[in-house]
């Protein structure tokens, strides 16, 4: 007989607990994103002043390569680096609960085995919210298009009815695709499940019990983020302590520190939060599989 899942306060309780338990390796792992923070603070600190900015001076040398670092580190290095991280963090906890010694240099170098299927996957779950979005919205667009060259005005109000009713069906079906694949890129990470099998045995699982798993998808994740706002929220506040008591700095170099501050210490509670948020997804899993 089927096991019931497991409930919210069980899924919190047990991804603390794990995480307390495997604090030393998972965050062995997570901290590879203070790289990130580091070519951050590196970009902005020959990033141009505000005022120069302000005044469209021309750049220097060490200003075009703050800019450009930073351009490469947002759009580049932070989404591939996060990835290879919720890889590895997915088969640390693999290796955990197959009762395997969980090393994090082995479940980083296993991730690289793993990036290419699990990206295949994640591309594919993407696919199907464009689809989504595109069920919703093209029949709308075609009798808008059919409007605009007769200029029949009946037309034109029937694409706005249709448009405002495709805007409810693309979120309808975006929300429900969303949650009937999110394990898709669990399983292909933890069994190498291929992608069309893995998307096909994600529904499977979460079919029949949509609200049950969205609650249980939902609640954990708004918990721990609303812990590391806390927590960003404190750091934050104390460093502006300390800048406005720094009253004698230069302007330009205050609001440097401040962007500094607005853009590393997210990046330092993600450290913390990103294990505890795939913990609580990775035992949602074993639970809807039990």
């Amino acid at each position: 007989m089927p096991k019931p899942l497991l409930s919210v306060g069980e899924l919190i309780d047990q991804s603390w607990d794990l995480f307390r338990a495997r604090m030393t390796e998972l965050l062995s792992i997570s901290g590879w994103l203070l790289i990130t923070a580091i070519l951050f603070a590196f970009a902005l600190a020959f990033y141009p002043s505000a005022s120069k900015l302000q005044l469209d001076s021309d750049l220097t040398a060490l200003e075009t390569m703050g800019v450009m670092l930073f351009s490469l580190t947002s759009l580049v290095i932070v989404p591939l680096v996060s990835f290879w991280i919720y890889i590895a963090l997915t088969k640390a906890l693999g290796a955990h609960f197959a009762r395997r010694t969980v090393n994090a240099k082995t479940a980083i170098r296993e991730a690289k085995s793993a990036f290419f299927p699990t990206l295949l996957t994640s591309v594919m779950v993407m696919l199907t919210m464009l689809l989504a979005i595109v069920i919703g919205f093209v029949l709308a667009a075609i009798l808008a298009t059919l409007g605009f060259l007769t200029s029949v005005s009946s037309i034109i109000f029937l694409a706005n009815l249709i448009l405002l009713i495709g805007i409810f069906v693309s979120l309808f079906l975006t929300i429900k695709w969303v949650m009937y694949y999110f394990m898709a890129p669990y399983l292909t990470m933890l069994d190498g499940t291929p992608a069309k099998l893995a998307l096909a045995t994600s529904r499977q699982l979460i079919e029949g019990r949509f609200w049950s798993v969205l609650l249980r998808m939902f609640v954990p994740k708004l918990v721990f983020i609303m812990f590391g706002v806390f927590a960003m929220s404190i750091v934050a506040f104390l460093v502006g302590i300390l800048i406005d008591a720094s009253a004698g700095l230069n302007l330009d170099f205050q609001l440097r520190i401040t962007t500094m501050t607005q853009t590393i210490v997210p990046i330092l509670i993600a450290v913390l939060i990103n294990p505890l948020i795939i913990i609580s997804d990775v035992l949602l899993l074993r639970s809807l599989r039990s």
